[in-house]
């Protein structure tokens, strides 16, 4: 509710509402006929009451659409099984360094099962960060940088 302001000092459940300056309870709140809502802006609604999430930044979707392997130069192929079927892409590096592994191309084309089977094996990814890491030395820049860029050293 967006008149609302928790009041810290009291423990008992007390708020001040904004708009009338007053100490209320929630329930007085609840019954008021001034209530606003605050507007929940990560979805935008869309007709027929569906929601649809906000759009991925043209830079992301650029990088997500230009990625290569600096481990292999085959893109039909998974790299650790025959299958052609389902492919996706492995970033080595997750979370906050996704987008470091596309732009350095550190990532490794997959199929869905073996993606499945090794996204949260932490031996293979080991191997990777080093692998990753050794390839960013030798061909990019140093350790230094990639410390910098990456948070911290694999080897």
């Amino acid at each position: 509710m967006n008149k609302l302001k928790c009041r810290k000092q009291k423990i008992n459940g007390s708020f001040e509402c904004k708009r009338t300056n007053k100490i209320i309870n929630i329930k007085e709140c609840n019954n008021c006929k001034y209530k606003e809502y605050k507007e929940y802006k990560e979805y935008k609604s869309i007709e027929n009451n569906q929601f649809k999430k906000n759009k991925k930044s043209s830079k992301l979707a650029k990088l997500e659409r230009n990625r290569k392997s600096v481990f292999t130069d085959n893109k039909d192929k998974c790299m650790f099984c025959p299958s052609t079927y389902r492919l996706t892409w492995h970033e080595i590096f997750a979370g906050r360094n996704r987008q470091n592994s596309m732009k350095y191309n550190l990532c490794l084309r997959m199929c869905l099962d073996c993606h499945e089977f090794y996204q949260e094996d932490s031996e293979f990814n080991d191997f990777w960060h080093k692998q990753g890491q050794l390839y960013f030395e030798r061909n990019i820049s140093s350790r230094e940088e990639f410390i910098r860029i990456f948070g911290k050293s694999y080897l």
